[in-house]
C-alpha cells in the first residue's frame, strides 16, 4: 500500500486502493488503521495519504530492493538472470491464477 501511495502525492481513496491492490475495501480500511497507528499514512476525507515517515520507509525498501537486485545479478550470468526472471514470472502467474 505504501509503495502504491508513494506514486500519488495527493493520495488515493479506499476504493481506488482496493482496486489497485486487488483486495476488498474492508481489507484496505483494516490495513490503513494499522499503518496510521504507525504514522506511515493519514486518512483525510476518505483519502489515504502517505506521511513523511511512510515516504522514508519506501525509500529504505527501494534501496534495499536495488541492493538485493545488484547482489543477485552480480552472482548470475545473463542467461541465469533471464532464467530466474522467467521462473519468478511463472510463479507470479500461478499465484494469480489460484486466486
Amino acid at each position: 500500500m505504501l509503495i502504491e501511495l508513494n506514486h500519488h502525492q495527493h493520495g488515493k481513496t479506499f476504493e481506488k486502493l482496493a482496486k489497485e491492490l486487488h483486495v476488498t475495501n474492508d481489507k484496505v480500511k483494516s490495513l490503513t488503521k494499522k499503518l496510521a497507528a504507525k504514522d506511515l499514512i493519514r486518512v483525510d476525507n476518505d483519502t489515504v495519504i502517505e506521511t513523511e515517515a511512510g515516504k522514508d520507509l519506501c525509500k529504505k525498501v527501494e534501496k534495499h530492493r536495488a541492493e538485493t537486485d545488484q547482489t543477485i545479478t552480480g552472482m548470475l550470468s545473463k542467461d541465469e538472470t533471464l532464467g530466474l526472471v522467467n521462473v519468478l514470472k511463472k510463479m507470479l502467474k500461478s499465484s494469480e491464477d489460484n486466486k
